[in-house]
């Protein structure tokens, strides 16, 4: 019986370390993309997200807050057009906001953000 509790911590353990490093890499892969071009739009935020992901339910009031100050273009990862834009930009996560300025990325945002952290933050970077 203690072999299985030994297997259940390695598994545990495993797991953990796996998230771990899908976040740095998400996070690198998310600071990468600053200076690309986005060709459709001039200033705003890009919103990557999922109808499934419970992270992006979550984010949904912070953008309907961002959309009352400045231009926010939603994007469905699981649409045609999403799914090619995501795979095109690098996206590895939902949700995902992207701050555009000039059409270029200026900035890059992983997970649940608060609409007043997009808009500083956003501000620092890209003016």
């Amino acid at each position: 019986m203690e072999w299985l509790y030994k297997f259940l911590f390695f598994l545990a353990l495993s797991f953990l370390v796996f998230v771990f490093i899908f976040r740095l890499v998400v996070i690198k892969r998310a600071k990468a993309m600053r200076g690309k071009r986005v060709r459709f739009m001039e200033e705003g935020f890009l919103y990557f997200y999922s109808e499934r992901c419970t992270a992006c339910k979550a984010m949904k009031p912070q953008i309907e807050k961002l959309k009352e100050k400045v231009p926010v273009k939603e994007v469905d990862v699981f649409s045609p057009e999403g799914s090619l834009l995501a795979r095109e930009l690098g996206i590895m996560a939902t949700p995902t906001t992207l701050y555009v300025k000039d059409g270029i990325i200026q900035k890059a945002f992983v997970g649940v953000v608060k609409c007043d952290r997009l808009l500083s933050e956003s501000l620092e970077e890209g003016g």
